[in-house]
């Protein structure tokens, strides 16, 4: 895999293409992220081939039993306010479809707030865990078009899924188009590229995560994809229990030196230096998280919209 044209306008004259900064990994690979001078959407450009499957194997996107874990209990109360505020949007709402579905712990919490659920997820493992773990029917078939469970639903979310993938072929469009109703809820979270976060922390920002995300998005940008896609955004958030204040930490770690990818080493490292200076940072971080969510300037940007048209 290679990536040298602009995943949302799929503009292929990209050699012109401001760069804002690159970003070299621990195996010493360079990655440009440059901005679109088609559409102005900020994209990871490289040209050398890799096997991006061999990235979703090791790090954070490894499989784990966190069901008794604090990072746990806090998706899980994050993901109920999502919910609460779906049926808020949509009373009548009852089937949802989670693309991008993970270990299916959205979908779990959906199920229990009476919500008929699917997902699809294409990594194999997760998507075994959410079957073993929580019974979930999930589909792994990389998706490309059409009907995926053979109906229409009337919530479709992605949560931190649109920024891994390119929006050729219409892939989004051909998703909502296929699989959510007219008048159905379409929920979209990604990080937000236009963050104090990132703009703070620059090329160490944890939600870079080069190359597997390849789109880092404005919210200027994520919601001209959903108008697009025929779909009227009706709310904002920029506020996250885990990812935005996550975020933060490293933000503030990287103004120390620090040079690690967080949420990693906080699943396979644990030190004790590490530890403490989590403990010590994380007041501020949530302090300053709250205030950069206030300002809509928070390190994730969730977008309520509606369908309103087939696109």
């Amino acid at each position: 895999m290679i990536n040298i044209t602009c995943p949302v306008c799929i503009n292929k004259e990209t050699k012109s293409d401001s760069i804002v900064f690159k970003v070299v990994t621990d195996s010493n690979e360079t990655y440009q992220i440059r901005k679109c001078q088609n559409c102005n959407h900020v994209y990871t450009y490289f040209t050398h081939d890799i096997d991006i499957s061999a990235y979703y194997d090791e790090k954070d996107y490894t499989v784990k039993d966190t069901k008794e874990s604090i990072f746990f209990k806090i998706q899980k109360l994050e993901y109920n306010l999502v919910l609460n505020k779906i049926k808020k949007l949509n009373p009548s709402s009852n089937t949802l479809l989670d693309f991008g579905s993970g270990k299916g712990l959205f979908l779990k919490f959906a199920r229990e707030k009476g919500y008929a659920v699917k997902g699809v997820e294409s990594s194999v493992p997760r998507a075994r865990y959410a079957k073993d773990h929580f019974g979930l029917e999930i589909n792994s078939d990389y998706y490309k078009q059409g009907m995926v469970f053979g109906e229409k639903f009337d919530v479709l979310t992605m949560f931190h899924v649109l920024e891994h993938i390119h929006l050729s072929e219409n892939l989004l469009n051909n998703l909502i188009t296929a699989n959510l109703k007219l008048n159905g809820t379409l929920v979209i979270e990604v990080p937000n590229f236009n963050s104090w976060q990132s703009k703070w922390a620059g090329n160490r920002w944890l939600h870079l995560d080069v190359p597997r995300h390849i789109s880092h998005f404005t919210p200027a940008i994520l919601k001209k994809v959903i108008a697009d896609s025929g779909c009227v955004v009706q709310r904002e958030s920029y506020f996250s229990l885990h990812l935005g204040i996550v975020g933060m930490v490293q933000t503030i770690f990287s103004w120390f030196g620090y040079k690690g990818f967080l949420i990693a080493d906080l699943k396979n490292k644990k030190s004790l230096g590490l530890l403490t200076g989590l403990l010590v940072v994380l007041p501020l971080a949530t302090i300053l998280e709250s205030l950069a969510s206030l300002c809509n300037q928070g390190g994730v940007v969730r977008c309520y919209a509606v369908k309103t048209v087939q696109p």
